[in-house]
């Protein structure tokens, strides 16, 4: 597997967010999430969960908001404020019978 300079690939990452080309900025995020433990302490968790918040995924938002205040509670604070917007969602609807 090629190697790859991390810093580039998050500005890259950003890139893409901001071209509006969010599902290709997860695929970058997941990448270098993949066999990091810790998501960088949180920070690769708050990304990917800001990228399915936008695009509306707010299930998937909650969970990696989730990951990074779990790797992270003190610094992870828009993650932590995100994870109170999302309070509400859940999956009752889905379940109910």
């Amino acid at each position: 597997m090629a190697r790859y300079d991390f810093n580039h690939l998050e500005r890259r990452a950003t890139e893409l967010v901001e071209a509006g080309e969010i599902a290709d900025a997860i695929r970058i995020y997941l990448f270098m999430a993949d066999g990091d433990q810790s998501l960088d302490a949180g920070y690769l968790a708050e990304k990917l969960g800001d990228c399915y918040e936008q695009l509306g995924d707010l299930h998937a938002a909650k969970y990696w908001y989730g990951r990074a205040v779990e790797e992270n509670p003190e610094v992870r604070l828009n993650a932590k404020k995100a994870l109170a917007r999302l309070r509400n969602v859940g999956i009752d609807a889905l379940v109910k019978s």
